[in-house]
C-alpha cells in the first residue's frame, strides 16, 4: 500500500488572494517627543498539525533532507493558537524536530508522532486529553493552527448537533430528501446531516447517496438553509462493492464531516473531514454561487494499522 505524504509549504498556500506583506507603521509621542517603530506581523494562512497522544505537543509535518540543518521561517513563530473541538488554544512554536527516520513507520498517528519530522509547537498550559483511559485512547483529529489576525477576524460558529466531543446525526425531513431527489432524479439510499449551526439552526451540512445508475455512483454534500439546498460538491464515482470512493468503504459513501465551522472576514468557511479505513482528509471549503469549492487548506493523514 501506497504510503500518503503530507507536504506543506507556507510559501506556496493561498487561499482565494488572501495574505499580508509585512508592514510597519510609525507612531510620534509626543509627550516623549520620539519616533518609535511598531512592526506588525505578516498574517500567516492556518495550516493543519498533528497531535501527539494527549494534545500536549503539534507537529508541522515537513520533510527533510539528509544531512539538512533545517532553520526556522520567522513566519512560523506567527502561529499562536491552535483550534480543537471549536475552542482556541495557545501554543509556543519550540523550533525543529528532526524525527527518527529508521523508526519512522510512515504512519500520520500519535504513536509514530516522535520519528516524525517537522516544526514543533507546545501547549503554553494543560493538554486536550488529561487523563487518557489506556494507549488508544488520543487525539485522533488533527487541529488548525493559527496565528493572531485569524483570531481577531473570525468567528466561529457552535455546532448544535455537537455535544461533549461528539457529533449526532440529524436526520433529514422528507420534504428535503424530496427536494434531492427531484434535483438530481433518483431515490435516496442514505441521507443525513452531519452539522447543523446557525442563530436558529438554518443551516445544516448534508451527505446524501443515491441509487447507482448501473456502474455510475453518486454522493452529494450540501449546505441547506431553512430547507433549502444552497451550494452542493458531488462526488460521482464508479461501484465498486469493496472501494468506490474510499478505500475499504464497502460502496458506502461517508461524505464530508464539519470539523469547524468559521465566518472569516464575512465569508462562511466549512473545514471538514473525511475519513476511510486508511487516512482522513482534511479540507475547508467556501460557497460560490450554488457549489462548495475547495479552498487550499488541506491536509492527509495516513494512519493504517501497522
Amino acid at each position: 500500500m501506497r504510503k500518503q505524504l503530507l507536504v506543506l509549504s507556507l510559501s506556496a498556500l493561498m487561499l482565494f488572494g488572501c495574505g499580508g506583506n509585512n508592514q510597519q507603521q510609525q507612531t510620534t509621542n509626543t509627550d516623549a517627543a520620539e519616533i518609535k517603530e511598531e512592526v506588525h506581523e505578516a498574517p500567516v494562512l492556518p495550516v493543519y498539525v498533528l497531535s501527539d497522544q494527549y494534545g500536549e505537543r503539534f507537529l508541522l509535518q515537513t520533510y527533510f533532507d539528509d544531512g539538512e540543518t533545517p532553520q526556522p521561517n520567522d513566519s512560523l513563530k506567527n502561529y499562536k493558537y491552535i483550534i480543537y473541538d471549536g475552542k482556541y488554544y495557545t501554543v509556543s512554536f519550540k523550533g525543529v524536530q528532526l524525527g527518527d527516520k529508521e523508526k519512522n513507520s510512515g504512519r500520520d498517528t500519535y504513536y509514530n508522532f516522535d520519528n516524525l519530522s517537522g516544526w514543533l509547537y507546545e501547549m503554553q498550559e494543560g493538554k486536550l486529553l488529561e487523563n487518557p483511559e489506556n494507549e488508544y485512547d488520543a487525539i485522533w483529529d488533527a487541529a488548525l493552527l493559527v496565528d493572531e489576525n485569524y483570531k481577531n477576524t473570525s468567528t466561529i460558529l457552535d455546532l448544535k448537533n455537537r455535544e461533549n466531543g461528539m457529533t449526532k446525526v440529524v436526520a433529514l425531513s422528507d420534504d428535503l430528501q424530496k427536494a434531492f431527489e427531484n434535483k438530481y432524479g433518483r431515490k435516496i439510499i442514505t441521507s443525513c446531516a452531519s452539522a447543523v449551526f446557525g442563530d436558529n439552526s438554518e443551516y445544516q451540512l448534508v451527505n446524501v447517496q443515491f441509487e447507482n445508475k448501473g456502474d455510475d455512483a453518486l454522493g452529494v454534500t450540501a449546505l441547506v438553509e431553512n430547507g433549502e439546498i444552497k451550494a452542493v460538491k458531488e462526488f460521482p464515482a464508479t461501484y465498486n462493492e469493496t472501494s468506490t470512493w474510499r478505500v475499504d468503504d464497502g460502496g458506502e459513501f461517508y461524505g464530508l464531516w464539519a470539523s469547524l465551522i468559521v465566518m472569516e472576514d464575512g465569508t462562511l468557511t466549512i473545514y471538514t473531514s473525511n475519513s476511510g479505513e486508511e487516512s482522513c482528509n482534511y479540507q475547508n471549503y467556501v460557497v460560490k454561487g450554488d457549489a462548495l469549492c475547495e479552498g487550499n487548506i488541506t491536509a492527509s493523514y495516513y494512519h493504517f494499522p501497522e
